[in-house]
């Protein structure tokens, strides 16, 4: 997809999240994303595992709105953190394949910058 028709997908989402219409606005915002991704294949195993941790981001946040700057930033940390995963997962002694990485990607949780760590609130003086 051309940078054009991204903006566009992405103008859309907005509108439908804006409209409250959550599902509309997910499915514009992932294909507005993935397709602004460079260097990644889009995999079945990479789109699900996007699919996944986008939703999980926008649902903790307060409102289901995504900034361009931000969808393309998180868009790139999620493309990271799976990138790591596989390299991790490479460099195992262990054979793993087939289902057991499929239960091991799902397992991924990826902190994101907006959210509250626990701990700092302990460090308060």
């Amino acid at each position: 997809m051309d940078n054009a028709l991204s903006i566009i997908r992405y103008k859309e989402g907005s509108r439908e999240a804006r409209m409250n219409d959550r599902a509309a606005a997910f499915e514009s915002y992932v294909s507005a994303f993935l397709s602004r991704l460079d260097g990644v294949e889009l995999t079945l195993e990479f789109v699900t595992f996007y699919r996944y941790q986008l939703l999980s981001y926008l649902k903790a946040k307060p409102v289901f709105i995504l900034s361009l700057p931000e969808g393309d930033m998180i868009s790139d940390l999620i493309k990271d953190s799976y990138e790591s995963f596989l390299s991790a997962l490479e460099s195992s002694p262990f054979n793993i394949t087939g289902e057991g990485k499929r239960n091991l990607l799902e397992s991924v949780r990826i902190a994101f910058p907006w959210q509250n760590d626990t701990d700092e609130e302990e460090d308060i003086l």
